[in-house]
């Protein structure tokens, strides 16, 4: 199995939905990974389930299978499945992020030759109960999690921006986009955005005590305008990952694996280029670091799409898309933040996140980019 070429095929019959580990049996795994095991094969017999990953919207567990004999079939893979926390799966089934992500694997995945995605053996989504499954390639002996936590190196940094090229690059502006309406559609990011300048309240309340006067009037001058903003989007157009960040990437530790590898597409749309591309700087680097080094990043991320093909988007349209795609972070933290399951370590993570977002939208005077002053 490879990190790096297209992803595998996908599963399209229905099984039953395991919406907890105490659902993934033997049985159970045979008939998930039954289109990646060859007939006459040695069966799966045992399999030993381990909780991983910090995820505040879903739950994932490695897998460790066991079979009768000797088989090329993966050893260990990754389940991810609904969250059991009743407000953090209210937010999933608002923002439809279980559909998103299995379609993403089903649709677009295959079209993204260049981009380092693991495989996908099994994605599956039942609409009647908002469950879903994904079975995905375990790739943690050849890679180590990006924790948004901690500072990023500049070279991650330039690594996940190649990725964002491989992802941008292929479906640039591309019209059969257009025929998939699950994401053709803009009325569910325009519901989405319409509804946060509800959460600025409950944020404030929650989370305003680690927050700066000047964050504050940030926030309470721009969430009552989430909907206008999206709605004022333009060309050019791309697939957006949505939560481009640290937290969602695999870093390859040896020579089989790639630099970056991209993971968590639950909340794919179509939009901008400048969204995910400073939604990741701002949320990865330290505000001074970023201060001095986007600009660079942001010139070497544009030489390499104009490298891969794209057209009609010189680097002061970059940079214009980047300094507005500032606000996207001010407006996804703010205004839903205050629903997710309150941990310590999410907890530590929103208030991180939303002061460097809100010091980035300053800086570049995002507001004024975006014509919302």
């Amino acid at each position: 199995m490879t990190q790096s070429a297209t992803p595998g095929i996908v599963a399209r019959e229905p099984i039953a939905v395991a919406t907890s580990a105490a659902d993934m049996t033997v049985d159970w795994f045979r008939s998930a990974l039954k289109d990646h095991i060859a007939p006459g094969s040695p069966a799966i017999t045992d399999v030993a389930l381990e909780p991983i990953g910090s995820g505040l919207l879903a739950r994932m567990v490695r897998a460790v299978l066991t079979y009768a004999d000797t088989t090329s079939a993966p050893a260990s893979v990754v389940v991810k499945f609904p969250t059991d926390d009743p407000g953090s799966s209210g937010l999933a089934q608002a923002m439809g992020l279980y559909e998103l992500e299995t379609s993403f694997y089903r649709d677009i995945a295959p079209q993204l030759t260049e981009m380092s995605l693991p495989k996908c053996y099994h994605s599956y989504f039942a609409p009647d109960s908002n469950a879903f499954n994904l079975i995905l390639e375990d790739l943690s002996s050849r890679t180590r999690p990006g924790d948004v936590l901690q500072a990023s190196s500049l070279d991650d940094c330039a690594s996940v921006l190649h990725q964002l090229v491989n992802f941008q690059a292929p479906l640039w502006n591309s019209p059969a986009l257009q025929a998939l309406e699950w994401i053709a559609n803009p009325a569910r990011t325009f519901g989405i955005f319409d509804g946060l300048s509800a959460g600025l309240g409950p944020f404030l309340e929650r989370f305003g005590h680690g927050l700066e006067p000047e964050h504050v009037q940030l926030f309470e001058s721009v969430l009552p305008r989430a909907g206008e903003w999206v709605r004022n989007w333009k060309a050019p157009t791309v697939v957006q990952h949505g939560d481009f960040r640290t937290d969602n990437f695999l870093f390859g530790t040896d020579s089989t694996a790639g630099a970056a590898t991209v993971i968590d597409f639950q909340t794919v749309r179509l939009g901008p280029p400048g969204v995910d591309p400073a939604y990741f700087l701002g949320s990865s680097l330290p505000t001074e670091s970023r201060r001095s080094a986007e600009r660079d990043l942001i010139a070497d991320y544009h030489q390499q799409l104009v490298g891969a093909g794209v057209t009609g988007f010189d680097f002061d349209a970059c940079w214009s898309s980047y300094r507005e795609g500032a606000l996207y972070g001010v407006f996804l933290f703010v205004g839903s933040a205050s629903q997710v399951e309150s941990t310590e370590r999410g907890d530590r993570l929103i208030v991180d996140q939303i002061r460097r977002y809100a010091d980035m939208a300053l800086d570049l005077d995002s507001v004024g980019v975006a014509g919302l002053n």
